[in-house]
């Protein structure tokens, strides 16, 4: 099967390469290919622009579905810096980096650089004990731990400065500041927590917080772990998502951004709890940023909805 997808990636990137015949390739400019909009965003905040970076999944879509067109191959064969995440949805990079075949191209996967946690259980308590997790039971949504992002940008930052380092000081500067302001978030978001009146999270959806939940020591109960493809929730599950949220008194329930809503709508309709989303930051498109979605306002507007659903 690997095999086969070189192949395919191979032709695709000659028919590529004829089509964009004429198009010239300014010498050694910096160039910067990331798979993701976090990515995209800590590498911006760290070069100061937009200019020298290419966004590989730019029109809001899913990364577990993401497959690279001609053109993001082109763009990697072209590019001085690769970034991805490194979890189980990049299984398409090694064939892609191949069929590239760019021999001065540096990868760097985010993953490389934090301690990896298992795919959050639907219940915190679950007895984990004894237990062998799989390679695909590790939970890749690492940025939406901020203190993650802090140690990420720092690595990305070498990195950057690695392949142009007659900007480096600048680069340096930029991520500094911008560390700053992730660990004065990272304490606001300590002090929320420890200042709510429960410790206790619902989300009547699928659960791709658990580096959230774990940094700041908050209990949680999922619908479905991670980012599973389950959609339709059990009997037993809608019962016991209901009871929880009576036990807790909970005033709001969570669904995610990019759901349907339908488990947290059924949910709702029984226990009155105001429904409430918590970004993933996994929906944002070219559009958005150009609009001025970033990272921070999207870590700043999940920490009001927190302290909501915590209070």
């Amino acid at each position: 099967m690997k095999r086969i997808l070189s192949v395919v990636l191979c032709v695709a990137v000659l028919t590529a390469l004829f089509c964009s015949c004429g198009k010239k390739e300014k010498g050694n400019e910096l160039k910067i290919v990331c798979t993701t909009f976090v990515q995209y965003d800590f590498a911006k905040n760290i070069l100061g622009s937009d200019k020298h970076l290419i966004l590989l999944i730019d029109d809001g879509s899913d990364l577990h579905g993401y497959e690279p067109t001609a053109e993001d191959i082109v763009n990697i064969g072209t590019a001085s810096l690769f970034v991805y995440g490194g979890g189980v949805s990049d299984r398409w990079v090694n064939a892609t980096l191949e069929a590239a075949s760019n021999d001065g191209l540096k990868t760097f996967a985010c993953m490389d650089y934090v301690e990896p946690i298992c795919m959050g259980h639907a219940h915190h308590h679950e007895e984990e004990s004894g237990h062998h997790h799989e390679e695909n039971e590790i939970d890749e949504h690492i940025w939406l731990s901020i203190k993650n992002a802090a140690i990420i940008v720092q690595k990305l930052c070498d990195a950057i400065c690695e392949v142009d380092p007659d900007n480096a000081e600048i680069y340096k500067s930029n991520a500094s500041d911008y560390v700053e302001k992730l660990k004065n978030l990272d304490s606001e978001y300590e002090s929320v927590v420890s200042a709510s009146k429960r410790n206790f999270l619902l989300f009547a959806d699928r659960f791709p917080f658990a580096y959230l939940t774990n940094d700041y020591g908050i209990d949680y109960h999922a619908a479905f772990t991670g980012c599973s493809s389950e959609s339709e929730a059990s009997t037993e599950t809608m019962k016991t998502l209901i009871d929880e949220t009576k036990e807790h008194s909970l005033p709001a329930i969570i669904k995610i951004d990019g759901s349907d809503g339908r488990v947290a709508q059924q949910v709702s309709s029984e226990t009155g709890a105001r429904i409430i989303t918590l970004d993933s930051c996994q929906n944002v498109s070219a559009k958005d940023i150009e609009n001025g979605t970033t990272y921070l306002g999207i870590m700043t507007n999940n920490l009001t909805v927190l302290k909501e659903a915590l209070n």
